[in-house]
């Protein structure tokens, strides 16, 4: 048997080879599955979303030729269906969001959630190095697109968003550590609020 490489594999897949597709599958099932499940936090949604995931890429295979990095593809196109379904959650558990964010302004209580979740998200900011601090403020708190920010502080956009990844990672780690708050509640707290 000859071995492919990436390249090869990609380009029998964009022409609908099925069984090349279907190695692809396995080899990087697990790894998209792992991804999924450490933001959904419910292996049936993970492994939903990871279908989902592979029924996008075999849908859309003529992009494949275009590929050069398929990890770099498969990780954006799991992140986009990831921070989709978290916003149909959002839509679906929330459908009077107005209401919401009026309650929010006019309830005491709330209010006072609203700002001590403020207060510890910006104390873990200020434990992140720079210029991570400053991206993930800028881009969070401030709501600046990655070429803004890239401008702003003289970094490549691929570092921008290195460093709004790991500046996420970070503060998942520290709320739940320091805080017991799940990752879900601070992805839906930044949707929520900043997007």
């Amino acid at each position: 048997m000859i071995l492919l490489n990436e390249s090869a594999i990609l380009l029998k897949v964009a022409a609908g080879n099925e069984l090349m597709y279907t190695e692809l599958v396995e080899k990087y099932w697990q790894k998209v599955l792992q991804h999924a499940l450490s933001f959904v936090k419910s292996y049936p949604i993970a492994e939903e979303l990871t279908q989902d995931v592979f029924l996008q890429i075999w849908n859309k295979r003529e992009k494949l030729a275009e590929v050069n990095s398929f990890d770099n593809y498969l990780f954006i196109i799991s992140r986009n269906l990831i921070i989709t379904h978290i916003r149909k959650k959002l839509v679906e558990t929330d459908s009077l969001k107005g209401e919401k964010l009026q309650e929010l302004f006019f309830k005491p209580d709330e209010q006072y959630e609203f700002k001590e979740l403020v207060e510890i998200i910006n104390e873990g900011a200020a434990l992140l190095q720079e210029p991570r601090r400053s991206v993930f403020l800028l881009s969070r708190m401030e709501g600046r697109d990655t070429d803004y920010i890239s401008k702003e502080l003289g970094i490549a956009t691929r570092t921008v968003r290195w460093h709004l990844l790991q500046s996420l990672n970070f503060l998942r780690n520290h709320l739940h550590k320091e805080y017991n708050i799940d990752l879900l509640m601070l992805v839906l707290f930044i949707v929520y609020f900043f997007s």
